[in-house]
């Protein structure tokens, strides 16, 4: 039965000959390959050097860790977290508004498609191609800039609701929005 799932038996790795220098000479190594060699050799881009550093790094710092001001330590970086992080009721705040800012102009836009083929096919009016073209890059334009919109429009004061519209909290909050996008630029 062994001699008939042959087959299935790992190959062999081949001896493979290497010229010893580059220039025209018959001397050749013979390289031999162990299936133990294979499967110690470093997956990946890193090499194995690398990592036993970062592992040893990584020990060390939880050794470090492991120390008398250990709570002061966590104090620090719970403030730290928490001042640059958006509360949630201001998150939701500003996802609602986003969905009604940016799915109001969609809808409209999408309905005109089969509003013009109406047009076109049951009432057998002729509108020109650039009709339908500009109406949907406008509603479509919209609804990206109301992307923008709902995050500024909505009050990023956990306490304060804010207007319907959100009109006044959007003049309060363009300033700081372009602010910070040109910080994240002269980052880059």
């Amino acid at each position: 039965m062994g001699s008939v799932l042959h087959f299935l038996l790992p190959a062999p790795f081949p001896r493979l000959k290497f010229p010893s220098s580059f220039s025209s000479s018959s001397h050749t190594k013979t390289l031999i390959l162990s299936p133990t060699a294979a499967r110690k050799t470093p997956r990946g881009f890193g090499s194995t050097i690398s990592s036993q550093k970062s592992k040893n790094r990584k020990q060390k710092k939880r050794l470090d860790l492991i120390d008398d001001d250990e709570e002061d330590d966590e104090d620090e970086d719970e403030r730290d977290d928490d001042a640059g992080t958006i509360p949630e009721v201001v998150t939701n705040r500003m996802m609602q508004r986003m969905g009604l800012s940016v799915g109001i102009p969609l809808g409209i836009g999408l309905l005109f498609f089969p509003f013009f083929y109406y047009l076109k096919v049951a009432v057998k009016l002729d509108v020109p191609n650039w009709i339908p073209l500009l109406v949907s890059f406008f509603f479509f334009g919209a609804s990206l800039l109301g992307v923008s919109y709902g995050i500024v429009s909505a009050s990023w004061d956990p306490l304060r609701e804010g207007s319907v519209l959100g009109w006044n909290e959007a003049r309060r909050n363009w300033p700081v929005f372009w602010q910070s996008l040109r910080r994240g630029e002269d980052k880059k």
